[in-house]
């Protein structure tokens, strides 16, 4: 057999391969350790960009476009083909023109069409198309708010360096936008590009961005704090043109430790910003104040898992004032009274040293993963200001993985809503600042209600009874403070940590058919345009995933809440129906649902810790009609119907994940 039987037999091979619907990325991934040609890279770039059909086929019409000169200075500054240049010009302009865009110098785009040039028009188009949507974050620009992120990050994981370049005034826009707007093509051979996004593309990862440009700026760390004596333009002129210098042989290196980066960063890093930089959502909405951060924000939500899903757990710092840590913290963490760094600056010192020495203890005891900080403070702005110099003060120690819990105190009190005296050690609710705010808060309500009350004679015994329960409900409050036993709580010192209390003893349950007052959650508007796009297959074969189940999602119909689903000869409860799939990990359920004009891919619906369940409840006589209530980060107790075939199958699968109280 010569080499053009052996070119072909493989090219046979694979094109089965990506056709079979068996085909994951583990598959493709091990069949491109054996090496391929730039035929077979085109079509494992197309499957995993989701893109294998193209209806676009007619490129003979001209497309003219009124930045036209812009686009052509561009595509003639990195080709000197004429049959590339001609490709490109032609598909920017009908980009632009098909997005009713303008179009921008040194945008980038140009250079994410260069390794793309050897497909047909239609592919090259699709595949340009599914890069810009899925993998380029959005406002990539001077002072950008992605840039913003990446201070961030490299503020978590590096320190010194991040605050070497701040000294520099030496920002991430002026080092990384080019490799953000065109995925590190830059001056990079064409060898390594396409060895570097097929490996990108292999993970699906699209904060692999951030990720691999923080490999870049560590591993020359030494180099950077070298340019002591240049100025912030040098520097980040120097620093841009390091991808330049990548061989082929780097690469497998580069990804693998972008990889090691993303799973030593908090899940909030991906969570709370994926559908700002890669969706629809308004950029402001997690972003307003991230350029004015201290440190990383990351959600409480995250704070109440052992271990995420990445393998990080935290060491809690709560910085509120002793009385209020006396009266309610969250288990396991540790206190450190931010009064003590002005008052009495020594005893400041040997709590830092403390915290330090237990975070170390964490290092030696378990792993590298296990040694993050997390700073809480109240929520209110005038008593954190001795919180924000607490993490400076740990930040100018150049201490790694430093945090702050986004709201504080409020937001975790709020979370946790029922389940507030199990979820938090030492609580107090006459003591607790939150829930003091919130009686008054009642309390006011209740007296206006009484002094606008205009029926005198009538409503007399009810007017009585209001006051009488406000004031006994005060004296009580006053009295529990005056019967507290020990309100000093613990200083530097660490409890046992417990699982967050989920709201109830038995996880499963059958509840009446007549019981349909729960709040059922359903598509919002807000939730749409938040839509994380997703490929299903290729999910579903991540090392991660456990079970995949496919079901039907019952949400409420407010055209018509009395109107029924049939399937088969039962009646459903009222609602509409959309096919979904369950994906269950060690920690997490996922709700994807499928998008029917796209056949294959699907939408992140929502995604809970299994600790968050609540209660499982299935109706008397429709068994395969399962209830998931989840306690949500915004204090609801959520309901999710779905009709589930073989019920009993999933829900023991679901009910042997949820962790022991």
């Amino acid at each position: 057999m010569n080499d053009d039987d052996i070119l072909q037999s493989e090219l046979q091979e694979l094109e089965e391969l990506l056709r079979s619907p068996e085909c994951t990325a583990p598959k493709i991934e091990q069949f491109y350790q054996n090496g391929v040609n730039t035929v077979e890279r085109m079509l494992i770039w197309k499957w995993l960009l989701g893109v294998s059909g193209s209806s676009i086929t007619d490129w003979d019409i001209p497309v003219e476009h009124k930045d036209l000169d812009i686009i052509t200075d561009d595509v003639l500054q990195i080709s000197d083909m004429p049959g590339e240049q001609e490709k490109m010009i032609k598909i920017l302009s009908y980009y632009c023109t098909a997005r009713n865009t303008r179009y921008k110098a040194e945008c980038g785009w140009a250079e994410v069409l260069l390794p793309l040039t050897s497909l047909s028009y239609g592919e090259m188009y699709a595949c340009f198309y599914a890069l810009l949507s899925k993998f380029v974050p959005r406002n990539c620009k001077a002072d950008g708010k992605p840039f913003h992120l990446f201070r961030l990050l490299l503020l978590y994981h590096d320190p010194e360096l991040c605050a070497f370049l701040d000294t520099k005034k030496c920002p991430p826009d002026m080092y990384a936008q080019r490799w953000f707007r065109s995925l590190y093509v830059g001056k990079c051979e064409v060898q390594v590009i396409r060895e570097v996004w097929t490996r990108y593309l292999l993970q699906g990862d699209p904060f692999l961005v951030f990720y691999l440009a923080l490999v870049i700026l560590v591993n020359a760390r030494d180099v950077i704090l070298e340019m002591d004596s240049c100025g912030g333009s040098e520097i980040a002129s120097k620093i841009t043109a390091f991808p330049d210098n990548l061989s082929v042989e780097d690469i497998e290196d580069f990804i693998s430790l972008a990889v090691y980066y993303g799973e030593r960063t908090p899940l909030s890093f991906r969570h709370d910003y994926h559908a700002q930089l890669f969706g629809n959502a308004p950029t402001e909405s997690n972003f307003a104040s991230l350029s004015q951060a201290l440190c990383l924000p990351i959600s409480v939500s995250e704070l109440l898992q052992k271990t995420t899903d990445q393998g990080v757990s935290y060491l809690v710092v709560d910085c509120r004032p002793r009385d209020q840590f006396s009266s309610g913290h969250l288990h396991g963490a540790v206190h450190l009274d931010p009064d003590t760094m002005l008052s009495d600056p020594a005893m400041f010192t040997t709590n830092v040293a403390t915290v330090l020495l237990e975070q170390r203890k964490t290092f030696l005891e378990d792993d590298v993963s296990l040694n993050h900080l997390c700073f809480m403070g109240c929520s209110r702005e005038e008593e954190d200001q001795l919180l924000n110099m607490v993490v400076a003060h740990f930040l100018h120690r150049k201490t790694q993985f430093v945090s702050s819990a986004r709201n504080g105190y409020k937001a975790l009190h709020d979370l946790l809503d029922d389940a507030v005296n199990t979820g938090l050690e030492g609580h107090d609710y006459t003591e607790c600042v939150v829930c003091c705010e919130e009686q008054s808060s009642r309390l006011a309500d209740t007296e206006l209600s009484v002094t606008q009350s205009n029926d005198n004679n009538s409503n007399i015994v009810s007017k009585m009874s209001s006051v009488m329960k406000v004031t006994t409900t005060s004296m009580r409050s006053k009295l529990g403070a005056l019967w507290s036993d020990d309100l000093t709580g613990r200083h530097v010192t660490t409890s046992v940590k417990s699982k967050p209390y989920r709201g109830v003893e038995n996880v499963f349950s059958i509840a009446d058919d007549e019981d349909e007052d729960d709040i059922v959650g359903g598509a919002s508007s807000s939730e749409e345009s938040d839509k994380e796009i997703i490929n299903i297959k290729l999910w579903e074969s991540r090392a991660d995933i456990l079970h995949c189940f496919s079901v039907e999602e019952i949400t409420p119909d407010e055209s018509s809440c009395k109107r029924s689903i049939r399937c088969s000869t039962r009646r459903l409860p009222p609602g509409k129906m959309f096919a979904s799939v369950l994906l269950l990990t060690e920690t997490h359920l996922y709700n994807i649902r499928r998008i029917p004009e796209r056949e294959g891919m699907g939408y992140i619906r929502y995604r809970f810790a299994f600790s968050a369940i609540a209660r499982i409840t299935a109706k008397k006589k429709h068994p395969d009609v399962i209830t998931f209530k989840f306690i949500k980060d915004n204090k609801e107790l959520l309901a999710y119907r779905f009709l589930i075939p073989q019920s009993k199958t999933v829900t023991a699968q679901i009910t042997n994940l949820i962790p022991p109280e």
